[in-house]
């Protein structure tokens, strides 16, 4: 079968279009026939080796894949052959079949397209966590709102009834941010963003800031950080951490915390899709997506790298 691996890190030159062995599946897994592979910002710091872990070499790239369940192994009841699912994994979904665990592969509706359920309930996922301390009437900042991610938290937090501020590199993108249902889009590539943050909050700054762009301006959040807000960090976009000194958070009373979905309770994920297909059913959600064939991932890298995407962006076959 054909899979997408890296056999050393670096730039998206480095994924290569390789024949491989097609798996099978051992007790406790499924054997998924690939409909989408879904490609995060992660992914790309992963083929650099920027990421919480390293792999071991050639590996197979992708964290979250969508498709058909073609077998099952032994123990696995309550998924079926034929079943439509998704699936988070620590690598191997960039490939034409991929062998998942049964226990973080989930059913999804035959009505609902792979591509947008990779979307749905991976980025959707991420969304609904960071928003879990968000309280009607509160003002978020939500930063790369026009990205897979952030398309979802807009439409989410203004659901939950907040005030939502989102930024994106380009008008285009904030255009899409605010037909989303974002109250105020601000081009994060201005330097006086924080100032307009702040005038777009009467002055107070954001309740809760979503941070994944990291560097320099993830340093300037506390600009617009207001009192006790809560930034959370699910990210580093830019591939750059930034310093936070604890005692400057003593005067707002602000806190910092980090966000990590695969750390997410199982109570919390079952959760969390109950209230996404609720959403969806009741035609409350757009989801945004960008194909790419499998054969195309480096395309598909630099694209998300050079800031030309929007919404999710999956690798089909």
């Amino acid at each position: 079968m054909k899979a997408i691996r890296i056999h050393e890190f670096g730039g998206a030159e480095q994924l290569k279009f390789d024949e491989i062995d097609k798996p099978s599946p051992g007790a406790g897994e499924v054997l998924i026939k690939m409909e989408a592979a879904g490609i995060n910002f992660a992914d790309t710091m992963l083929r650099q080796n920027k990421y919480l872990f390293t792999p071991e070499l050639p590996f197979t790239m992708g964290f979250e894949v969508a498709g058909t369940i073609e077998e099952v192994g032994e123990g696995v009841e309550h998924l079926q052959v034929g079943s439509k699912v998704v699936s988070m994994r620590r690598g191997g979904c960039y490939a034409e079949y991929v062998k998942a665990d049964a226990q973080t592969t989930y059913a999804i509706p035959n009505e609902l397209n792979s591509s947008e359920a990779t979307a749905l309930l991976v980025q959707g996922l991420t969304a609904l966590g960071l928003l879990e301390t968000l309280q009607e009437g509160q003002n978020i900042l939500i930063h790369a709102a026009a990205g897979g991610v952030g398309t979802l938290l807009v439409q989410l937090a203004k659901l939950k009834g907040a005030k939502v501020i989102g930024t994106a590199s380009s008008e285009e993108k904030l255009d899409k941010v605010r037909g989303l249902g974002a109250d105020v889009g601000i081009n994060y590539t201005e330097d006086d963003w924080t100032q307009k943050v702040n005038e777009a909050t009467d002055g107070n700054g954001a309740d809760i800031i979503i941070e994944m762009v990291g560097g320099e301006m993830g340093k300037r959040n506390f600009e617009c950080l207001a009192i006790k807000g809560e930034m959370i960090v699910y990210g580093a976009a830019s591939g750059e951490d930034f310093q936070i000194f604890a005692l400057s958070l003593l005067g707002k009373m602000q806190t910092v915390r980090g966000y990590n979905l695969n750390l997410e309770t199982p109570a919390n994920m079952q959760r969390f899709t109950g209230e996404l297909m609720q959403h969806l059913g009741e035609g409350k959600l757009q989801i945004s997506v960008m194909e790419f064939p499998l054969e195309q991932a480096k395309e598909a890298h630099e694209a998300i790298e050079g800031r030309k995407t929007t919404g999710k962006v999956v690798l089909v076959p």
